[in-house]
C-alpha cells in the first residue's frame, strides 16, 4: 500500500495566516517550536491546503493591521502598492523578536540601498522593518548575524499578485502573511543559489510543487524538525508516522529525510533504513505540476498511513 505522504504543518516560520490578540512575551528564535497542531495529512496538487498557500488562491491570507488576516494589506500603507513616501518601504513589523508580524508599517530604508537578490544589512532583528534593501523588498537574515539577502516581495495585488524582478516567479505566503517571490526549482536536482534549498510548498492548490526558500536550520538525515525548510537541501521534513526512530519531544515534531528519483535502482532509501522505501510524491493519480517533477519521492515507510 503506498503511503500518503504528510509534512510538518508548518510554513518555514510561522502559521499561514498571521495570529491576531495576544502574543507570547517570551521571543523565539528562529528555527523555534510551536504549539500549533500536529502534522497534516499531504495534499495532491489538484486539492490544496491551507498549509502553505501560494497566492491568489481562496486560501491566501495576507497580514492587515489587526493581524487577523486580509486582501489588502491593512496597516499604515499596502505591501502590494508600496504606496509610503519617498524612502520608506511598506514592510511588516515586529514588536519582539518573535518573527510574529504585529502590523504592517512604513520604515526608513537605510543607506545604500540594494535590491533584490543584493546583500543587505539588517538594523536589529528580522521583523524589526529597518533594513537597507529597496522598496518592495526585504532583508532575510535568518542567523541574526545582521547580514542577509533582499527577497523580493509580491506587487500586484493580492488577488492578482505578481513577482516584477522575475515573471516567473511564485508568489508565495512565505513569512506569517506576508507574500514574497521565489522561483520554481527541481528538487532532485537543487538547483536553488547558496542558502536557499529546494522545498515543498506544501501543494497548495494553485502552488507550484517546489521554490527555492530560504534554508531555516541545519538539520539532517534523521534529525528532529519543525520546518518545510528546516533541513538541509536536499531533504524533507516529514512526520514522526512515517519514519522509523524519529521520537520528537513534542506529537507535532518530524524529523528529516531524503529526496528521492522514484527511478533509481537499487532503491536508494534502504541504504538508510531497510524498511524505507522512494515513495512517490504525487501518488493515487495526482499529476505534477510540471513533467519535471514526475520523479520525486521522498523516503518514508511505505506500510504507513491511507489515501490522501
Amino acid at each position: 500500500m503506498r503511503v500518503s505522504l504528510a509534512l510538518v504543518r508548518w510554513l518555514p516560520l510561522a502559521a499561514l495566516v498571521a495570529v491576531g490578540g495576544c502574543k507570547d512575551e517570551t521571543p523565539e528564535t528562529p528555527g523555534g517550536s510551536s504549539d500549533e497542531g500536529s502534522g497534516t495529512t499531504f495534499a495532491p496538487a489538484s486539492e490544496g491546503t491551507s498549509h502553505g498557500t501560494a497566492m491568489g488562491t481562496e486560501e491566501s491570507g495576507v497580514l492587515d493591521e489587526d493581524s487577523s488576516g486580509g486582501h489588502m494589506g491593512g496597516g499604515d500603507c499596502d505591501m502590494f502598492a508600496q504606496d509610503c513616501m519617498e524612502g520608506e518601504k511598506c514592510v511588516p513589523w515586529s514588536e519582539l523578536p518573535d518573527l510574529m508580524p504585529d502590523a504592517i508599517r512604513c520604515c526608513p530604508v537605510a543607506e545604500p540601498v540594494a535590491q533584490a537578490g543584493d546583500l543587505c544589512t539588517l538594523n536589529g532583528y528580522l521583523g524589526s522593518c529597518i533594513d537597507n534593501c529597496a522598496p518592495g523588498t526585504m532583508c532575510f537574515d535568518f542567523d541574526g548575524d545582521g547580514e542577509g539577502v533582499c527577497q523580493e516581495m509580491c506587487s500586484g495585488t493580492a488577488e492578482n499578485p505578481t513577482c516584477t524582478n522575475a515573471p516567473d516567479d511564485v508568489c508565495f505566503i512565505f513569512w506569517a502573511g506576508v507574500p514574497f517571490c521565489f522561483s520554481k526549482c527541481d528538487p532532485l536536482v537543487q538547483d536553488c543559489p547558496d542558502g536557499k534549498g529546494c522545498y515543498p510548498d506544501a501543494i497548495a492548490e494553485g502552488g507550484t510543487g517546489f521554490l527555492c526558500m530560504p534554508t531555516i536550520g541545519d538539520q539532517t538525515l534523521g534529525e528532529y524538525c519543525y520546518l518545510l525548510s528546516g533541513c538541509n537541501p536536499g531533504m524533507i521534513c516529514a512526520t514522526a508516522d512515517l519514519l522509523p526512530n524519529c521520537f520528537g519531544p513534542a506529537g507535532d515534531t518530524g524529523c528529516c529525510t531524503d529526496l528521492c528519483d522514484i527511478t533509481e535502482v537499487p532503491d536508494p532509501c534502504t541504504n538508510i533504513h531497510p524498511e524505507m522505501e522512494c515513495v512517490p510524491w504525487y501518488h493515487q493519480g495526482a499529476e505534477p505540476p510540471s513533467a519535471d517533477l514526475q520523479n520525486v519521492g521522498a523516503c518514508v515507510l511505505p506500510t504507513v498511513g491511507g489515501g490522501a
